[in-house]
């Protein structure tokens, strides 16, 4: 890419402990004098006691006190632009996690080994930028370039953009692509006047074929301007099949993942959601006083019965066919028990108790037989075998003698013998119609009482 804007690179690829040397040591001698130089290296880094170092591919580091050996110092990557004359610039995605930690024995305890790299203050006129602020680390990235990388090259290559904003569009790019868990920053300063990466196109005469390359450029840079905040990941595809080789190609691969990452834990969230809603629901109806039964986030008939008692107790209108959150707020706004209290067949409530157990105890076998059993100080009463046919013969017979009469009010009080062991007391029937003889002027007594025979009660 820093070809294409006039830049002579020089690429080196896996390079071990000697290989790292020599090519900073080569690249110090053909960067001498020039305007503008940049070392941009991917890879891991560590810092040890406030110092930074770069790995190459054949380090061990099997103790801290290896590093110095093992590893490439950043102050001699930054002796090797010191012969530069004009802007010097290192790009660091190196702020990851360091792989040997875990095996790294410690010479003192005291001796600190840092996440990411530390902080720095570069000499005038260089910029020093790192893929994650000084203390944290940097994500690799599920793509061919990690989200830093990928940032770089989306607006490296913008004509006419100073570098200091280019550099706060890759931070705001990969802030956006790593959900704001990596944040790049840049250290040093640089002269006061516009410098920019790749020139600002002038007003010169170019032939048909650069002018439609050149077009065509600017068209795929306000597609991205235009796509890359998308939350859709069709119009990032789109973008891929139309720029299959575009500088903005590993970005949009990246954000497409994130999009159906976040897809993915979304509709697991929304399966979910529903038995937690319910759940909560079922909470609330039991507070109220709407025992639904479980709380087990199971929407059932019974849970739907509760809901639907509560919604005609309080007034509210509520739909039982699923869990709302409309129904949980409505519940959650009742402070006091709506559904009232339902008494049990059988049980016997005292006061100032709702609904309470059956607390009179019930009797044993011993006490049913000794109630059915006549006891020696009390015997069992003899009963008159008279029954209702009796009593309503004599009726008949008293009626039946002229100038008698059978008083209406006359109560016959009959004891009846149960199985020959108790007795109850029991009221027989009136007679129904009672004869009245014709008066004879002479009024009867209300004690008389003649009969065809004796007595009707003796």
């Amino acid at each position: 890419m820093l070809s294409k804007v006039g830049f002579k690179v020089s690429r080196k690829m896996d390079l071990d402990h000697t290989a790292f040397r020599k090519a900073l040591q080569e690249f110090g001698r053909e960067a001498e004098g020039a305007d503008f130089a940049i070392i941009f290296f991917a890879g891991h880094g560590v810092e040890v006691e406030n110092r930074n170092f770069l790995l190459p591919t054949d380090v061990s580091l099997s103790a801290d006190s290896d590093v110095e050996f093992e590893a490439i110092p950043l102050d001699l990557v930054m002796n090797a632009l010191s012969r530069v004359s004009g802007v010097r610039v290192v790009l660091l995605d190196a702020c990851r996690d360091n792989p040997f930690i875990a095996a790294m024995r410690r010479s003192n305890a005291t001796r600190s080994i840092g996440r990411g790299l530390a902080a720095i203050e570069p000499a005038a006129g260089t910029l020093v930028g790192y893929a994650a602020k000084e203390g944290t680390t940097a994500f690799d990235g599920a793509g061919r370039n990690s989200p830093y990388t990928a940032g770089l090259l989306a607006h490296l290559g913008e004509p006419g953009v100073d570098i200091q904003f280019v550099f706060r569009k890759v931070r705001d790019t990969v802030l956006a692509a790593t959900g704001g868990k990596q944040e790049p920053f840049t250290y040093g300063s640089l002269p006061g006047r516009e410098i920019f990466i790749a020139p600002p196109r002038g007003p010169t005469a170019v032939s048909p074929a650069n002018n439609s390359s050149r077009d065509a450029s600017l068209t795929e840079i306000e597609l991205w301007t235009s796509i890359r905040g998308s939350k859709s990941s069709g119009a990032l595809k789109d973008y891929l099949q139309l720029y299959p080789d575009g500088l903005f190609v590993p970005l949009a691969r990246l954000q497409i993942q994130q999009l159906e990452n976040a897809d993915h834990q979304s509709d697991a969230s929304q399966e979910d959601a529903p038995n937690e809603l319910a759940k909560r629901i079922q909470r609330e109806l039991g507070r109220v006083g709407c025992n639904p039964g479980n709380s087990d986030g199971i929407w059932g008939g019974r849970t739907r019965e509760a809901l639907r008692r509560f919604a005609r107790h309080s007034g509210a209108e509520i739909d039982m066919a699923k869990p709302t959150t409309i129904a949980l707020k409505i519940l959650e706004g009742s402070t006091a028990r709506v559904c009232p209290v339902v008494a049990r067949p059988n049980s016997i409530q005292e006061p100032g108790h709702a609904n309470g157990p059956n607390t009179r105890p019930r009797p044993t076998t011993e006490q049913k037989r000794a109630a059915a059993t006549p006891s020696a100080s009390r015997p069992a009463r003899v009963c008159r075998a008279e029954t209702h046919d009796e009593c309503r013969v004599r009726a008949r017979a008293a009626r039946g003698s002229p100038g008698q009469r059978l008083l209406p009010r006359s109560n016959y009080n009959l004891r009846v013998t149960c199985l020959g062991r108790t007795c109850r007391s029991g009221v027989p029937k009136r007679p129904r119609a009672l004869l009245k003889p014709a008066r004879t002027g002479k009024r009867q007594p209300r004690s008389m009482l003649a009969t065809a025979g004796a007595p009707i009660l003796g």
